[in-house]
């Protein structure tokens, strides 16, 4: 995979939870507007709520997977929260298999 990664670390943006998921909303909902081709995007620790069925995001994570976008959840991250099974966009990921798309990647874009 050559191109860009984008990790998402956390549902929220910035160090501040109320703006932050405001910021964090705002963000995904209009990132679609701006992509041009389909990315790969992989979420661990918090972000992957971001993922789940009651993510404030997930109808922008959808329509972006149905343009051709790549999803990855952390597995560990999942079943540590114990949302394995509200997992609602994408697919359960690894830690290899985030290794490989850094290390595939042109640009690793950190959220």
């Amino acid at each position: 995979m050559a191109g860009v990664l984008w990790y998402a670390r956390s549902d929220v943006l910035g160090q501040d939870e109320t703006i932050g998921a405001r910021l964090v909303q705002s963000f995904w909902n209009s990132l679609g507007e701006r992509l041009q081709e389909p990315h790969t995007f992989a979420f661990i620790n918090r972000g992957v709520y971001l993922t789940l069925d009651d993510s404030p995001v997930l109808t922008a994570l959808r329509e972006l997977e149905a343009r051709g976008c790549h999803f990855y959840s952390c597995g560990t991250c999942l079943d540590y929260f114990g949302v394995r099974s509200r997992l609602a966009v994408g697919a359960v990921g690894s830690m290899a298999l985030l290794q490989d798309l850094m290390l595939a990647a042109d640009k690793v874009i950190t959220l």
